[in-house]
């Protein structure tokens, strides 16, 4: 039997949500990211993530010119994410970090988002954990709901030979002021 891969973990900061142009301002302060657009095609009656994008520049990605963002024609927001755990380390091979690349891949294939085409065909070839937090565009305040309800607060895959495990925290939760575990 060959060994597993060993999985990598993301923890993926995402802010917004944002139209797109105050996403083009959000934006020019990083170099590299994710983006998710969120909203309605043509003849969708619920808002959804409709796809998921990487960039090495993200204030150049999210021009006018892009080709996905045109066809959300209604209630379109744009979150942006950050990624906060460590790069993938070695050569780099591709222009965009393998980190951003396996984050996209795993949110395209296991949401199965419309407007993405490529990574939606077959699942990440390494296994992969994202832990997804998101903030308001102050970049200060959590939100205490995801934006929306089907994109997972955890998507853990551990390879083609596992069932991959998508998470919605939530239910009972109990939410304690640390301030009360004063001793």
């Amino acid at each position: 039997m060959k060994p597993a891969m060993k999985p990598v973990f993301a923890l993926v900061e995402w802010f917004g949500p944002y139209e797109l142009e105050d996403a083009q301002k959000a934006s020019a302060d990083h170099d590299d990211g994710l983006y998710v657009i969120i909203g309605k095609q043509p003849g969708e009656r619920a808002s959804r993530d409709q796809y998921i994008g990487l960039a090495s520049n993200l204030r150049a990605r999210l021009n006018g010119k892009h080709h996905k963002i045109p066809l959300v024609t209604r209630e379109c927001k744009v979150w942006l994410g950050d990624v906060l755990t460590p790069r993938t380390p070695g050569r780099k091979i591709k222009m965009t970090d393998r980190m951003l690349d396996l984050v996209e891949w795993a949110h395209a294939y296991f949401l199965q988002l419309p407007l993405n085409s490529m990574k939606k065909a077959k699942p990440p070839d390494r296994p992969i954990a994202v832990y997804n937090k998101w903030w308001q565009t102050n970049s200060e305040v959590p939100y205490k709901r995801r934006p929306h309800a089907d994109w997972p607060d955890i998507i853990d895959f551990f390879g083609e030979e596992y069932p991959a495990k998508l998470v919605w925290l939530g239910g009972k939760q109990l939410i304690q002021d640390v301030a009360s575990f004063k001793v």
